[in-house]
């Protein structure tokens, strides 16, 4: 499987299109993949105050790109460890929280 065909990259892109009026290639996107306590991440990718219950760590799934304007653009996807289930999705530009969303378990 090609690093473009993951739904996560799917998604940082169609979203990118969607929400931002950007359009860009998988190919130029850089991607890493970590487990990271939350008192290891910003807070913006950890809302404590949108869970339930806050999990000790969650798994990341991080896409960069810079846009023409030199804007840079983080996407990443989080997931519980042990499920593959999607729990938020969080894009920043230049390190603003442009879009946060706690995701449903049972989604």
């Amino acid at each position: 499987m090609k690093l473009s065909d993951t739904r996560e990259m799917e998604w940082f892109v169609t979203t990118l299109k969607e929400q931002f009026a950007l359009s860009v290639q998988s190919s130029d996107i850089g991607y890493e993949a970590m487990e990271l306590g939350i008192d290891e991440v910003a807070p913006s990718f950890v809302p404590t105050e949108l869970f339930e219950e806050t999990p000790a760590s969650l798994i990341y799934e991080t896409m960069i790109v810079e846009d023409p304007q030199e804007n840079l653009w983080v996407g990443a996807v989080s997931y519980y460890p042990h499920s593959s289930d999607w729990c938020l999705q969080v894009i920043t530009k230049n390190d603003e929280v442009v879009l946060r969303k706690v995701l449903s378990l049972i989604e």
